[in-house]
């Protein structure tokens, strides 16, 4: 079967962590085999059975999102082969932890049970942790990422499951399908589960507090893939049991929209003062999820062609942020790399030394701010005309506010484009581009960001095709005739080619600054920083920060208060048992012990959890939680080989 091919290739790039060249060996794999989900995408029909034991269902939105993890699977896989060469650890830990977070997503999508949909769902939390702290720059984002995913995603979806299972009394009944003869009062309790779970992973507002960190101290490939692909996987899961399993009710579209309108609103203005290049992207992410949310909603609340149209551009917009935020991930990750920087304040005059990863990173930053002729902008747009012209007050405000956020979108890429790659600066004078590997990954995601905001057709009926939005008799003939006339494209050859030469010409002489014979002051003493450029701007928008600044304290208190009530509550009842190997703290100390006894751990599950519980502050150890996701993987396992 087809659908094995992906599964032996990522086993066999874990089993690559055994060779000398792991790193390298790995990411080959892991690389082959997301082009083989590409391939699966355009050769595979839909399809419902088996996959050695596991239940599978393929429909188009499986297509459409396995068409995401292997572009971007494939594209940080072969940047990740010089790239994790300045990222030194036990190279077999990441071999296993990057190939079963890649499967993990992949059988995620493909699966058709829901035990089985969990069971990969805390495989890619347990996976992507592991991933996330590999630089131990700062332990605690892992941690909060951690801590995050379970109480407000693994918690809910176990609900979901007792639910399911009181009500269907068969885990091999627990299906998709199924899932609509539930009775009313079960299904609203799926409803908030389901939710929260995949607010959560999408970075939704409230449930964002763990992105700007968490993307920061990753590794820029895994960022990519973060921001990229996981976050992707929530907006599946949403789309699969909100749109196709369970009978949804236009009120849970209502709020899916109005979710997605707060989100992008708070995310891309967080994201214009940010002054880190990751942290600034990672906004971005929340922001750009609001727009996705915000199209989904539209479709999930009204069911006239508009409806599907929504629909279509929310899915649309995942897959093009998917390209440009995952190559801005890249180039943020080489400019890491070349210069050692994220800092916006001290970068700039990168062009003329990285020249490839300027123009990737200038086609995705154009690309992202909804400017045409890029992918971002025909996405947007729809999203724009679905909720206009619904005629609902709510979405239309949520779409009329998208447009105005936008504009802060380009504003906000302005200065990361500029203060990395524009002006002069003598401190990154002996910087050179980073190697070939890195950046064809950069120039394909690119690439495609512009490749089909010309040449829509070659994924519109792709994503088209199971939801039937109205776009076969005008919004399709539409792109059609403006991806391949030739007139029209021919123009936008000649005015980008002129465009390029006007901007590369040579204009005159250099002179030096006259300085009025003041003493000397160095270029990069007097040049624009990053922080320096929307400075009026936060003034006139300050109690909005100081609201959300006040927001973000108040939420991390409450959280902080449940966790220390619990533990006092529990210390009463059970008594903290320690072992050994408590004294793994990290994940350096972790590769520093070739014998980890964990079995010996399985038995205290909950106990382990309160000691996390009460340690959120500090730092539980790594054991700890490993053993928390592998004692959760271990029960579902047994469940799901029960109900098959």
């Amino acid at each position: 079967m087809e659908l094995a091919l992906p599964l032996v290739l990522f086993i066999l790039g874990m089993l690559g962590g055994l060779s000398k060249k792991a790193f390298k060996v790995s990411s080959a794999f892991a690389a082959l085999a997301s082009l083989s989900i590409v391939a699966l995408v355009f050769n595979l029909k839909p399809v419902e059975g088996k996959l050695l034991g596991l239940p599978v269902y393929i429909d188009g939105f499986s297509l459409i999102f396995m068409l995401i993890l292997g572009i971007l699977g494939f594209s940080a896989s072969l940047y990740s082969i010089p790239y994790m060469e300045r990222h030194p650890g036990k190279e077999w830990v990441y071999a296993v932890a990057y190939n079963a977070f890649l499967l993990s997503m992949f059988l995620i999508l493909i699966t058709s049970n829901l035990v089985w949909f969990v069971f990969f769902w805390e495989l890619m939390t347990l996976s992507s942790f592991i991933l996330i702290t590999w630089d131990e720059k700062d332990f605690d984002p892992g941690i909060k990422y951690y801590i995050a995913m379970h109480i407000l995603t693994t918690f809910p979806l176990f609900i979901s499951l007792g639910v399911s299972y009181s009500f269907l009394g068969s885990l091999d009944a627990m299906t998709y399908p199924n899932l609509k003869s539930l009775p009313s009062s079960a299904t609203l309790l799926l409803y908030a589960s389901f939710l929260i779970a995949f607010m959560a992973k999408s970075g939704i507002v409230p449930f964002h507090f763990w992105v700007p960190s968490t993307y920061k101290v990753a590794p820029s490939n895994i960022s990519s893939l973060l921001a990229g692909a996981m976050e992707k996987i929530a907006v599946f899961g949403l789309i699969r049991i909100m749109y196709t399993a369970l009978p949804t009710p236009k009120s849970i579209g209502y709020l899916v929209a109005l979710l997605g309108a707060v989100t992008l609103t708070v995310g891309t203005l967080y994201a214009l003062r940010e002054s880190d290049a990751k942290k600034l992207l990672a906004y971005h992410s929340i922001g750009q999820m609001g727009y996705i949310w915000l199209g989904i909603g539209i479709g999930l609340s009204l069911d006239s062609p508009l409806g599907a149209l929504g629909m279509f551009a929310g899915i649309f917009h995942a897959l093009n942020h998917s390209l440009f935020k995952g190559s801005l991930f890249l180039s943020a990750g080489s400019v890491e790399y070349a210069t050692g920087e994220t800092n916006l304040d001290n970068l700039g005059g990168l062009a003329e030394r990285m020249k490839w990863t300027g123009l990737a990173t200038l086609l995705a930053s154009l690309a992202i701010s909804g400017v045409p002729p890029f992918n971002g902008f025909l996405s947007k747009w729809l999203i724009y005309t679905a909720g206009y012209n619904s005629g609902d007050m709510v979405l239309s405000f949520g779409a009329v506010l998208a447009v105005f956020i936008s504009a802060v979108t380009l504003a906000s890429f302005i200065k990361f484009y500029t203060s990395q790659f524009g002006g002069e600066s003598e401190r990154y004078r002996d910087v050179s581009e980073v190697p070939l590997s890195m950046v064809v990954p950069q120039l394909i995601l690119s690439s495609l960001c512009l490749i089909i905001g010309i040449f829509p057709a070659l994924v519109v009926p792709l994503i088209n095709e199971p939801i039937g939005a109205p776009i076969s008799t005008s919004l399709y003939l539409n792109f059609d005739s403006t991806a391949f006339s030739p007139l029209i494209f021919g123009l936008l050859i000649v005015t980008l080619a002129f465009g390029t030469y006007i901007g590369l010409e040579p204009r005159g002489e250099e002179a030096e600054p006259w300085d009025c014979g003041a003493s000397f002051i160095e270029r990069d003493e007097y040049r624009v920083r990053a922080h320096h450029y929307y400075l009026k701007y936060e003034e006139k928008v300050g109690n909005f920060y100081a609201f959300g600044d006040w927001a973000y304290s108040v939420g991390a208190s409450l959280v902080n208060a449940i966790v220390r009530f619990y533990v006092w509550i529990a210390k009463y009842f059970v008594k903290i048992v320690d072992t050994p190997y408590t004294k793994v703290r990290g994940v350096s100390d972790l590769r520093k012990h070739k014998v980890m006894y964990i079995d010996e751990e399985l038995f205290l599950p909950f106990i382990r959890f309160l000691m996390v519980a009460r340690n959120v502050l500090k730092c539980p150890s790594f054991d700890t939680l490993m053993t928390i996701s592998l004692v959760l993987l271990l029960i579902l396992l047994i469940f799901a080989g029960w109900g098959i």
